[in-house]
């Protein structure tokens, strides 16, 4: 009879577990809820034994009420939830804390009940908001390398470590690494991965210190087979963070963990981080993401008007997509705003339609670009004299650079062919019109630039669409 006693104490606790990972994420709970914590369900109370006060402290305020909604709805109104710190071996003992938790009134929304799955030793390999982040991201041009570095980590992780995806707001960077995340625990059965923001793991390092929790903080962070941070130029003027940062990526790399960042700049312009960890990254793999491409928006706008049942030709969602910007969030706008139009309309929506419901929002994206812009990048790109492409220089090293700049100001730009010569050194605007033929043939054949860093014309007008925030 006692058997069966323990058996259902261990059945209880288990569910209340379980439970909370299905409201929480597994990912969550890894995070805040360590290993070595206690669960023990007996005589209507469920008690939670922590290795430190700064552990039980933590999740008594992070997850103190998720916790208390879990029991009222396994177990009922009568149970009682225990926070505790487990007595440890010290010249001065920490003292025992206890903590009680209130359950919830019955008309609390909190007490909603929710499916409680069986526990399983792996998670599920997905977010909390149960997306298939890997199967529902599009690769194009614009992100290639970055879709074959997250398929290089995901197939042999720790053999490319550290790895940085950067890009502008908006091309994809937080979505891939969700997609990574997933596959690190569904495919490659990982089950300590941390996946966060830089804004929280400045939260959790500042609390740290406050509750003396700098153990524990490392141990969560150290004790990981991958960890993955969003944003990681949040941490720029941040000194003491950024040197527990450091320490935490020194670590993980000692050990070949495997250890993802993205940045919404590149690495050049992350000196800030300072020299060592500009120097780790740089040892690393660094995938760009640059503004969604044409065809990528395309897709990824087909995809969603698909998911959403609209009945939109598809030569109008090319139409849409040719006139919209590289930011995925613009995209998701205006697919909404479909939606809610289609929601009105009884037959399929005509190109007038959509357009008239979705042009105000292209058009407040939209860049203005202007001959100097061009100008600008164009040099940055080629590591040129700022006033090189208005000089009288025939250099392939200047020529080249310059007939890409006519191109982009004609693609880019209202300036007519004549405004175009006259800015780049009093130039006949026949000249501009053969510029621009030129470089459509070396788009044509993909011709390369000939410089030593192997750039295709392609390429280097991707970079130079990148800066100016278009294509």
């Amino acid at each position: 009879m006692a058997h069966d006693v323990n058996q259902s104490e261990k059945d209880i606790a288990a569910q209340v577990r379980s439970a909370l990972v299905a409201r929480i994420s597994s990912e969550r709970y890894e995070l805040w809820i360590s290993p070595e914590t206690h669960w023990q369900w007996n005589e209507g109370t469920l008690t939670l034994t922590f290795e430190s006060e700064f552990a039980c402290q933590l999740v008594r305020r992070m997850l103190g009420k998720e916790l208390a909604s879990v029991l009222y709805t396994v177990v009922g109104p009568h149970a009682e939830l225990k926070l505790e710190v487990c007595e440890v071996k010290a010249v001065t003992p920490l003292p025992q804390i206890t903590s009680k938790v209130p359950m919830p009134k019955s008309d609390d929304p909190a007490t909603l009940k929710f499916p409680i799955p069986a526990m399983t030793q792996e998670s599920t390999g997905r977010e909390s908001t149960g997306r298939d982040f890997w199967g529902r991201f599009i690769s194009g041009d614009c992100n290639q390398l970055a879709w074959t570095t997250a398929n290089m980590v995901v197939s042999e992780p720790g053999r490319m470590t550290p790895v940085l995806l950067h890009g502008p707001c908006g091309v994809g960077k937080t979505h891939l690494i969700s997609a990574i995340a997933q596959q690190l625990r569904s495919h490659c059965r990982m089950r300590r991965v941390v996946h966060m923001t830089s804004e929280q793991f400045t939260n959790d390092f500042t609390e740290a210190i406050k509750g003396g929790g700098l153990p524990m903080f490392r141990r969560k962070y150290r004790d990981v087979e991958a960890l993955i941070i969003d944003d990681v130029h949040f941490l720029i003027g941040k000194k003491a963070t950024l040197g527990e940062f450091k320490h935490t990526v020194d670590n993980l790399l000692r050990m070949g963990k495997q250890v993802i960042l993205t940045a919404d700049r590149s690495l050049n312009d992350l000196q800030a981080l300072g020299s060592d960890v500009v120097g780790r990254l740089r040892g690393g793999l660094v995938s760009p993401l640059m503004p969604i491409d044409e065809k990528t928006r395309s897709a990824l706008l087909q995809r969603d008007i698909d998911e959403a049942s609209i009945k939109i030709p598809a030569e109008v969602v090319k139409q849409i997509s040719g006139r919209t910007v590289g930011d995925g969030r613009v995209l998701q706008g205006i697919v909404k705003r479909l939606i809610a139009v289609a929601s009105q309309a009884k037959q399929g929506l005509s190109w007038e339609q959509c357009w008239n419901s979705v042009y105000d929002l292209v058009q407040a994206t939209q860049p203005v670009v202007r001959l100097c812009d061009i100008e600008r990048v164009v040099c940055e790109v080629f590591g040129l004299a700022p006033t090189s492409l208005q000089s009288s220089s025939k250099t392939r090293t200047i020529a080249q650079p310059r007939m890409l700049a006519m191109f982009l100001a004609r693609k880019y730009t209202p300036a007519a062919y004549k405004e175009i010569g006259d800015y780049f050194g009093n130039r006949r605007h026949s000249t501009v019109i053969s510029a621009e033929r030129t470089v459509e043939e070396w788009l044509r054949d993909n011709t390369s630039l000939g410089d030593e860093r192997g750039l295709t014309v392609r390429d280097a007008i991707r970079h130079v669409e990148s800066h100016l925030q278009v294509g």
